[in-house]
């Protein structure tokens, strides 16, 4: 927000900020806060004179500091210091910028004793002497109101993560499972230094905002600080920092390390957080085996293990656990393919699990179809040659299997898009078939095609309790189109969240989803499906410009009521991809989720499910409620094939973003895949090969988030074999990305 810039709020905020000024020797009466629209202002005091050292010149600060209620879990003190001032110059008129009158440049200034508040920063690395004496400094001290035990140390900054306003420092100083004991001030100011410092000493966490200019007048510094205090509401009122009962310390192992630190680091990070032990169950060679002090800082240990998978697999990996001479406490994977062997290590082990028949069917996306299957319309066939004998047979060896097209064929076992044809016509069929049943040697599974909006649909489940779930909406992919041919794939290039479909739709695809979980065996756990929404009220249509779901013009609205198809069951969170934007977006932390839910520590994973308050655009749909700004997931898929380069020595995400300023802050994250000499192909299993991926932010609109990540596909480049190639020269795509698998070799 650009301070001062409020010119319609002015006249009346004046009138009430004078009356405040007017009294600031005598009494302090506190204001309650009103609508983001109209904030009412919380009363200004100079309440003390702090000194900071500037140069060879010691100079007052005035400073003053409020306690503000901010919710039933957590109290705040902002604190405003002031520029250096001769105690004489302050808070006389308000609506001018405060540099006219306090004091800068003046002489005679006197040396005061240390300011214990400043001391108190500078103790935990916060308001350092380098600060600009002519300035406003702000910070906020966080006081949660009861006693409890720390559920996660990266708290603040998780949920203060892409804060509208600038954060220039974060101190965390809780250790994760400690006991926190709280410190419970009055409401209203805080006419002390060493109370101030008091507070900085026992917060559980202290921010320092970017200073504000001295050209902002005091009407805009309270407007500041009310929306800065409103923000934090949405943040943190219904997000619990502590637990009421002690967390017992746990270790957990993950079976498959990640491929590498951008995959594995949010994993790593969250565990470190949590006060979960890591212990990394992989092959010899693995990244993370070597003991370093670097590696010691992401997980415990590191059991070599032969990862073969073969009928032995199991038993190998529970030999490497009871060898272990700590007990570990869950276990869990984030890799496809080693879903069942896990389930199986936990059932042994008597760890906690979903059942080994559940994971069994999910991962088997034949047996996952006939969850919801569409009778004559679905087979299984190993080779070309079973395809023939099923058509020649008329249909009597698999329930009178009838193909009515458009048809679906992909591989019974595998992920992202791969190997996944949209078929038209009985010619294609054989070459879908041949294209499915030669990855990872699997059977090929050919079912209906669903019209309507893909989607995926994220859920954390407690006992078959939803504690949290989102829709994220994939727009139309190259075989969506009408000229799509066997050949077209379904790859993403976009995730756009919140979902724009109606809240009643959402109701569905949420309802209909948990149910198949929790009937297959899926009660507690973070789990990833893909469904599309057939009978849909809305569709993807061009509007101003915006290709985005719109309701469907009345005479194309459908007869029956909606329906939701399940495309896929992962029984994981989503790649890291797309885990780590919803972190951003809602503030839910779905790699910690899983651990928490393979440790069985229910009562934290309760805790850590409480997505953001905010709510985007119309209020009266809860669909929207919790995410803090419409966000767009870029992917970018390779433009060439070839031998990446950096001529600018620059990676593509950074490169881009300081080619586009105006595009850089409204991208909060950009992942490179590849470095130069990385060799790419344009398809990768019959998927889209991916370079890189970007998230962008709008907190006005969806359409205009839409536009932002349209103009980030377009400007992104990429030098391959010497040629800068961009989006503009590639199709379009669209679907999630597995985690193990990277873009370039």
């Amino acid at each position: 927000m650009a301070v001062g810039t409020f010119s319609g709020e002015r006249a009346s905020l004046g009138h009430k900020l004078t009356s405040s000024i007017s009294s600031v020797t005598s009494t302090f009466t506190q204001q309650p806060l009103s609508s983001k629209k109209q904030p009412a202002l919380l009363p200004v005091r100079q309440v003390s004179i702090a000194k900071i050292s500037a140069g060879p010149t010691n100079l007052y600060r005035p400073l003053f500091g409020e306690v503000i209620p901010l919710c039933e879990l957590y109290s705040i003190a902002n604190v405003v210091v002031f520029p250096s001032s001769s105690q004489s110059s302050a808070l006389q008129n308000p609506s001018q910028p405060y540099s006219q009158h306090n004091g800068i440049g003046s002489t005679g200034l006197r040396s005061t004793p240390p300011s214990p508040f400043i001391e108190a920063l500078q103790t935990i690395g916060l308001g350092s002497p380098s600060w600009s004496a002519s300035a406003i400094s702000v910070f906020t001290i966080v006081l949660p109101t009861t006693n409890g035990y720390v559920t996660r140390s990266d708290f603040l900054q998780l949920r203060l993560q892409d804060f509208p306003y600038k954060i220039l420092r974060t101190h965390e100083p809780l250790r994760p499972l400690q006991k926190y004991s709280a410190t419970c001030p009055a409401p209203g100011p805080v006419t002390s230094e060493h109370d101030l410092a008091t507070l900085v000493e026992s917060a559980a966490g202290v921010v320092q905002w970017e200073d504000l200019p001295t050209s902002v007048s005091f009407v805009d510094l309270e407007i500041y600080r009310t929306r800065l205090t409103e923000e934090l509401r949405d943040r943190l009122h219904n997000a619990p920092w502590l637990s009421s009962t002690p967390i017992p310390r746990q270790r957990v192992a993950l079976i498959r390390g990640r491929p590498n630190i951008t995959a594995g680091g949010p994993v790593y990070r969250a565990a470190k957080a949590l006060g979960l032990d890591l212990v990394i169950v992989d092959e010899e060679g693995h990244w993370l085996q070597a003991d370093t002090e670097e590696n010691k800082m992401h997980r415990e240990a590191f059991l070599v293990t032969d990862m073969t998978e073969d009928a032995g697999v199991v038993d190998r990996i529970i030999q490497s656990i009871v060898s272990y001479p700590l007990p570990i406490h869950g276990v869990f994977t984030l890799s496809d393919n080693f879903f069942v062997a896990v389930a199986q290590v936990a059932e042994a082990l008597g760890l906690p699990t979903s059942p080994v028949a559940a994971f069994e069917t999910s991962v088997d996306k034949y047996r996952s179809r006939l969850l919801q299957n569409v009778p004559c319309q679905t087979a299984r066939v190993h080779n070309v040659r079973e395809l023939e004998s099923l058509l020649a047979s008329g249909g009597n060896q698999q329930a009178e299997f009838i193909p009515r097209f458009p048809l679906i064929v992909k591989p019974t076992k595998g992920w992202s898009s791969e190997c996944v044809s949209k078929v038209n016509n009985l010619a294609d069929l054989a070459t879908a078939v041949q294209k499915a049943t030669s990855r990872h040697g699997s059977a090929a599974v050919i079912e209906p095609f669903f019209d309507g909006p893909e989607m995926d649909v994220n859920f954390v489940l407690l006992d078959g309790e939803i504690l949290f779930s989102e829709i994220a909406d994939e727009p139309p992919c190259d075989a969506d189109s009408s000229a799509a041919t066997v050949h077209s794939t379904f790859s993403p290039e976009a995730l756009t969240l919140p979902s724009a479909l109606p809240a009643q739709e959402q109701d569905i695809a949420k309802s209909t989803l948990r149910d198949i979980l929790v009937n297959l065996g899926f009660c507690t756990g973070v789990f990833h499906v893909e469904a599309r929404m057939v009978s849909s009220t809305f569709e993807y249509r061009k509007q101003d410009g915006v290709i985005d779901l719109v309701l469907k013009h009345a005479k194309s609205l459908p007869e029956s009521g909606a329906e939701c198809k399940l495309i896929e069951i992962n029984a994981r969170p989503p790649g890291y991809r797309v885990t780590v934007p919803t972190r951003h977006t809602y503030g839910v932390d779905y790699f910690a989720a899983h651990m928490l839910a393979a440790a069985g520590d229910k009562n934290r994973l309760r805790l850590t499910t409480r997505p953001y308050s905010h709510v985007l655009g119309d209020n009266t749909n809860d669909s929207k409620r919790g995410a803090q700004y419409w966000s767009r997931l870029v992917y970018i898929p390779a433009p060439a094939a070839g031998t990446v380069q950096w001529p600018s020595k620059l990676a593509p995400c950074e490169e881009l973003k300081r080619r586009r300023p105006d595009l850089a802050d409204k991208i909060v994250l950009g992942v490179d895949y590849c470095v130069p000499g990385d060799k790419v192909d344009l398809y990768t299993d019959g998927a889209r090969t991916y370079v890189a991926h970007l998230l962008v932010v709008n907190r006005e609109s969806r359409r205009d988030v839409i536009r932002l990540g349209e103009e980030v596909q377009k400007a992104f480049t990429i030098d391959i074999d010497g040629s800068i190639s961009s989006k503009t020269e590639i199709s379009d795509g669209e679907t999630d990305v597995d985690p193990d698998v990277e873009g370039c070799e």
